[in-house]
């Protein structure tokens, strides 16, 4: 999953890019183009992305979009570089067109490789696409979430686990969800601090 935004607020995405996985090979991609909420665009956002508003004014808004949206997170897992900004975009898209929350758990490339390979420096999409040879087309967010899959493939390979779940309990990580009927959510995180000590220490996992 990747998102990109028009402006300050976070809910404003402006463009979305998804890249679906089975059996650990990406079988399909898709990217849209979305009329922010609210309808303006920051120049820094279109200096990262180069979207601004003649590309979106004719398209459909994220409220628009939902129903087409929806199975494509609803009881899906889903994972996102730097998850954090990208499933809170997903919230505030939401709460801003008074729409439901799916159930989903969610996880993170960015946190999954800042534990899983402490001997490179930058975890960024950028210099990890590099590291690991993987073609990218920055702040496209059809590529930005190939990217991320593709990342995610090779951690589980790397790591000789079978999923996403076997890898984030590997390196002590608590499945980040978002479950619609209390319309709440739980971060993908160190699971407590005494799992913490013990991956530090060398006497965990």
């Amino acid at each position: 999953l990747d998102f990109e935004t028009a402006n300050h607020n976070r809910g404003s995405i402006c463009a979305i890019g998804l890249a679906f996985v089975t059996n650990g090979v990406i079988t399909d991609t898709k990217y849209f183009l979305v009329k922010p909420t609210p309808n303006y665009y920051d120049r820094i956002n279109i200096r990262i992305h180069g979207i601004d508003e003649r590309q979106t004014r004719n398209k459909k808004t994220f409220r628009q979009l939902w129903n087409e949206l929806k199975p494509y997170f609803q009881n899906q897992n889903v994972v996102a570089h730097n998850a954090a900004f990208d499933l809170s975009a997903l919230r505030y898209a939401l709460d801003d067109s008074n729409l439901g929350y799916p159930d989903l758990n969610y996880y993170c490339t960015y946190r999954l490789c800042q534990r899983a390979m402490p001997f490179i420096s930058r975890f960024g999409l950028k210099p990890l696409a590099r590291y690991f040879n993987i073609y990218l087309n920055h702040h496209n967010a059809e590529s930005d979430t190939k990217a991320c899959a593709l990342i995610a493939l090779k951690l589980i390979e790397k790591n000789k686990v079978h999923s996403l779940y076997q890898l984030s309990k590997k390196f002590g990580f608590s499945v980040g969800k978002i479950i619609s009927r209390t319309r709440t959510y739980s971060p993908f995180s160190i699971l407590n601090w005494k799992e913490s000590y013990l991956y530090g220490s060398g006497l965990g996992v």
